[in-house]
């Protein structure tokens, strides 16, 4: 057979030869470097929030506003980011979080994109303390740009955005047997993608590994519920925590009842109980999928987080305060 010479991108130089070699083979790399060299962006525009574009393989979901105060989202629209930036050429990154998932085994990625832009269910309050732009690393602009560029590429191109991911995946797959541990990803580490429904095949594609998510959707917990009882064809190696915020009260409620995980953000400290629900540190660990274990009963539990960065000086509910105690967590209070 005679060898094909594929340019990629200068950031996959970096990689170790067994990684780049494995990329190059399981991933189509050949579309890839001509992502690189000659992107396929088609001109597109805004009208109602709704992004238009000719593009065959673009998304469909609305492009909403951000909560960044550095995104170029403000101004421009993907095809103009991606011109502007040009396409990313990794997806995912780890975090100070994520990294400490080792201590439990489990070597976990997370794909950022912009807080805000597919996130359906969005509050005022999380809008602007999301760790997506008010954190560590997440506040500077490189960072911004970053995140813009997956943003733009997954609005505009989605078939080159998921031949990336899959190289990724396949990358982190293959860095976790090396280390002996088990691959995760959180594909909604600032977004709130119905991936389940929008791009199901990854999940049997990529059956070894645990992808687990935060959403404000309160159906889509169902359906990861049903699932579980083996009552829907919700992904099996998908796990979902339901995220309280200050308008979602009654959803929470109810998803606690129905014996879902709830994200809680606290300050300055978790309580052991809250309400009647017992309190899981997410603080130790990203890895959601082992919450379960955690929890002595098959009920609903508060996965606790403290809040970070400017979210502790969070004034709309969004993070809980310990002098007081939510109404609806109170046993005979209406859901």
């Amino acid at each position: 057979m005679t060898p094909v010479l594929v340019f990629l991108p200068v950031a996959f130089s970096l990689l170790s030869p067994q990684a780049l070699a494995l990329c190059v083979l399981t991933s189509g790399a050949r579309e890839l470097g001509k992502a690189a060299a000659s992107p396929r962006w088609t001109t597109g525009r805004q009208k109602d929030r709704t992004l238009m574009t000719r593009q065959p393989t673009a998304s469909r979901l609305r492009v909403l506003r951000t909560g960044d105060p550095q995104s170029m989202f403000h101004y421009h629209n993907p095809k103009e980011i991606l011109e502007r930036l040009g396409p990313p050429w990794r997806l995912l990154s780890s975090s100070a979080k994520t990294e400490k998932s080792r201590g439990v085994g489990v070597l976990s990625r997370v794909l950022y994109l912009t807080p805000g832009v597919f996130c359906p269910r969005a509050t005022e309050g999380c809008l602007r303390v999301c760790l997506g732009h008010a954190s560590g690393r997440m506040t500077m602009l490189q960072s911004a740009n970053a995140r813009d560029r997956r943003t733009a590429l997954y609005a505009e191109d989605q078939e080159h955005f998921l031949d990336l991911l899959r190289c990724d995946l396949r990358l982190l797959r293959e860095d976790a047997r090396r280390e002996g541990m088990t691959p995760a990803v959180r594909l909604n580490g600032t977004s709130d993608i119905p991936w389940e429904t929008l791009h199901g095949e990854l999940f049997a594609e990529f059956d070894d590994l645990e992808f687990y998510d935060y959403t404000k959707v309160p159906s889509r917990v169902r359906q990861f519920l049903l699932g579980r009882r083996g009552l829907s064809d919700f992904p099996a190696n998908y796990h979902l925590t339901f995220s309280h915020s200050e308008t979602n009260a009654a959803e929470a409620r109810s998803l606690l009842d129905e014996g879902a995980g709830v994200a809680v953000v606290f300050w300055p400290s978790l309580p052991e109980t809250y309400g009647t629900f017992p309190v899981v540190d997410a603080d130790k660990h990203d890895a959601r999928f082992l919450d379960d274990e955690q929890v002595p009963t098959r009920g609903g539990y508060i996965v606790g987080l403290r809040a970070k960065g400017i979210a502790r000086e969070d004034l709309s509910g969004f993070v809980v305060q310990r002098a007081g105690e939510p109404v609806y967590l109170k046993r005979g209070a209406a859901a």
